[in-house]
C-alpha cells in the first residue's frame, strides 16, 4: 500500500483515540495527524482520510466538522472509527449508535468501525467528569435495574482501559482489500 494515499486523522480528548489512530497508522505504514491540525488542503494529498474520534454523550465528537472538512477537500474516500467505553459485544447499542448519528446514506457509503477504548476520569475535562457523576448518581438510585443497568453502573464507576490492538483489524482488513 502507497502510505501518501492514506491519511489517519484523530481527535482525542483522553488518549484513547489517540493510541487507535497510532495502532492503525503503524499497522497501515501511512500519515497520521491530529484533527487540530488538518486543512481540507491537506486532506486533498490523499485519497482515503481515516477519521477517528469518541463517542461523546452519544453523539460522534467532531464528526460534522470533520465531513465539511473532507467534503472541500479531493481526497476520494473517507472511513469512520470511533472510540467509546461500551464493549465491542454490545452490538445492539453499538449498531443503535450508528442509527443514531449516521444518516440512512451514510451508514451505507461510509465505512464506520467501532473500537472499545475506557474511560479516564483523570484526562477528562470538569464539564465531562461532572456529567459522569451525574450519570453515577442516577444509575446508583435506579430501582429494578437490567442486567445492562448493572453493567453500566460498574463500568462508569471509575477510569479503565480496555482498548486492544485486536479492535483495529476489521478497520485494516478493510483498507487493506480496497483497490488501489
Amino acid at each position: 500500500m502507497n502510505p501518501k494515499k492514506v491519511i489517519v486523522v484523530y481527535k482525542s480528548s483522553t488518549g484513547f483515540t489517540k493510541k487507535y489512530a497510532e495502532m492503525v497508522a503503524e499497522e497501515l505504514s501511512c500519515a497520521i495527524a491530529d484533527y487540530r491540525t488538518v486543512t481540507a488542503a491537506l486532506l486533498s494529498e490523499y485519497d482515503t482520510v481515516i477519521f477517528g474520534t469518541r463517542a461523546h454523550a452519544g453523539m460522534i465528537d467532531g464528526y460534522r466538522n470533520a465531513k465539511k472538512m473532507f467534503g472541500q477537500s479531493t481526497a476520494g474516500r473517507l472511513l469512520l472509527f470511533v472510540t467509546g467505553a461500551m464493549p465491542n459485544a454490545e452490538t445492539d447499542v453499538v449498531e443503535g449508535f450508528w442509527h443514531q448519528n449516521l444518516t440512512p446514506e451514510e451508514l451505507s457509503e461510509i465505512p464506520h468501525f467501532y473500537m472499545q477504548a475506557g474511560l479516564c476520569y483523570e484526562k477528562m475535562c470538569l464539564t465531562d467528569r461532572m456529567m459522569m457523576k451525574v450519570a453515577s448518581g442516577m444509575m446508583k438510585r435506579k430501582k429494578d435495574k437490567s442486567p445492562q443497568d448493572l453493567a453500566m453502573e460498574q463500568a462508569i464507576k471509575g477510569s479503565y482501559d480496555i482498548s486492544s490492538r485486536h479492535f483495529i483489524e476489521p478497520l485494516v482488513s478493510y483498507i487493506r482489500q480496497m483497490p488501489q
